[in-house]
């Protein structure tokens, strides 16, 4: 009799299984075989015995570090920075990650099987349908930014990331995807945007300024000056002298002004000399026409580079006629120093300061303030309603390049 014989098993048992292949493989008739036989018989099936059991402990070994790797990846996935969803082909959210969960302010149970469509703001309904549709059938890769709309109403701008899993993969298609928050970013670009217009408003401003000056001042006095000449051909001896006299004088108050306008802009001083001989000149200008009286200190020699000297230059006047326009007084402060790596320029005044609120934000402070950035710097505000302003402004401090800097082979090199 076999081993086992007479047992009940069921049918299609392991057991019954190897039995019948035993059966038709061997044919051993153990009631024939020696007892040599018989032994070797029984030290072969031991040893597959221990094989077994070693493949049992092999295969064991394997599943724990199966679901050491799964609980390692899941960890990882729950942790990422980034939000991650895995959605089916009918738009329903078969996974989520923590970090998902946490920009939809949405639990992971209320997440699962809900759709990521209920999110999206409605005038972005038709993008996204597109983008899924195209995930769906496997046509693109999806990378685009859309309004998303959160339980308690607060919209907010994400960077959604996608690609579909391969068709020919044994499961069904699947869409996965990566959210972003990318509402500060956005909101720091628009901010940008409306510097930029501002800063572009600004300097069609100083033009349309510096138009009517011309206009206003040397045009007129040019078409007076063409009047005299009229008058001059059709003067007589006698008065010849005195229409020449009085169109010489008018001759030299147009160039006055016309130069005055120039210095203003950009005076030669600034570039021949430096800041603080122009700042001279500035502040002459402004005490003969404005009855400004402003005070040069240099506490520290700066060694600016030319781009810094007629920011600077700008910076001071645009907040000097600021002191005219809006301080109320007669008297202000221009101190020149260093602070660490940084030149570092301020304007004081004693006048009736500026609320908090306002910060004299007009376009031109706001341009000034752009221009300033951009280099590395800062413009700082301070003061408050009748006790004074101070606007502090500091830039890199760069030493201006020699001659024979840019020569890549310096003599003797």
């Amino acid at each position: 009799m076999s081993p086992g014989r007479g047992m009940p098993h069921p049918p299609d048992s392991l057991r019954a299984q190897a039995e019948r292949r035993m059966a038709q493989a061997a044919r051993i008739d153990l009631e024939n075989l020696t007892p040599e036989q018989i032994q070797s018989v029984v030290y072969e099936l031991e040893v597959h015995k221990l094989e077994l059991q070693l493949q049992n402990e092999q295969l064991r070994e394997a599943q724990r570090a199966a679901e050491d790797s799964d609980q390692r990846f899941r960890r990882l996935y729950d942790s990422a920075p980034i939000g991650f969803l895995t959605l089916d082909l009918d738009g329903e959210i078969a996974e989520a990650n923590l970090s998902a969960c946490q920009l939809l302010r949405t639990p992971r149970s209320r997440l699962i099987g809900g759709r990521l469509s209920t999110f999206v703001a409605a005038h972005c309904q038709d993008r996204w349908y597109l983008a899924r549709r195209d995930l769906h059938e496997g046509r693109a890769r999806l990378d685009l930014t859309l309004d998303i709309v959160l339980a308690e109403g607060e919209a907010i701008d994400v960077q959604i990331v996608g690609l579909s899993t391969d068709a020919r993969s044994v499961e069904p298609r699947k869409i996965q995807l990566a959210l972003i928050d990318v509402t500060e970013l956005r909101r720091t670009e628009r901010a940008l945007q409306a510097a930029v217009a501002a800063a572009t408003m600004a300097e069609e401003r100083e033009r349309r300024k510096l138009a009517a000056d011309l206009h206003d001042d040397a045009g007129q006095l040019l078409s007076l000056a063409s009047l005299k000449l009229q008058a001059l051909a059709d003067a007589d001896g006698a008065q010849r002298g005195a229409w020449l006299a009085e169109l010489e004088s008018l001759l030299r108050e147009i160039r006055r002004r016309v130069s005055s306008l120039s210095f203003q802009l950009s005076p030669p001083l600034l570039h021949d000399v430096g800041l603080v001989a122009a700042l001279g000149w500035l502040a002459e200008n402004l005490e003969e026409s404005h009855g400004l009286r402003v005070r040069i200190v240099e506490e520290q020699e700066l060694e600016l580079d030319e781009n810094a000297r007629v920011t600077f230059y700008r910076a001071i006047r645009e907040l000097l006629l600021n002191v005219v326009k809006h301080a109320g007084v007669k008297e202000a402060r221009v101190t020149i120093s260093k602070d660490g790596d940084m030149a570092r320029v301020s304007v004081e005044d004693n006048g009736v300061g500026v609320p908090a609120s306002s910060r004299r934000s007009g376009f031109g402070l706001l341009a000034l303030r752009e221009r300033v950035e951009s280099m590395g710097g800062s413009l700082e505000t301070r003061g408050s309603s009748g006790q004074g302003t101070t606007v502090v402004v500091r830039l890199p401090a760069l030493r201006p390049k020699e001659e024979g800097d840019d020569d890549p082979h310096p003599a003797g090199g």
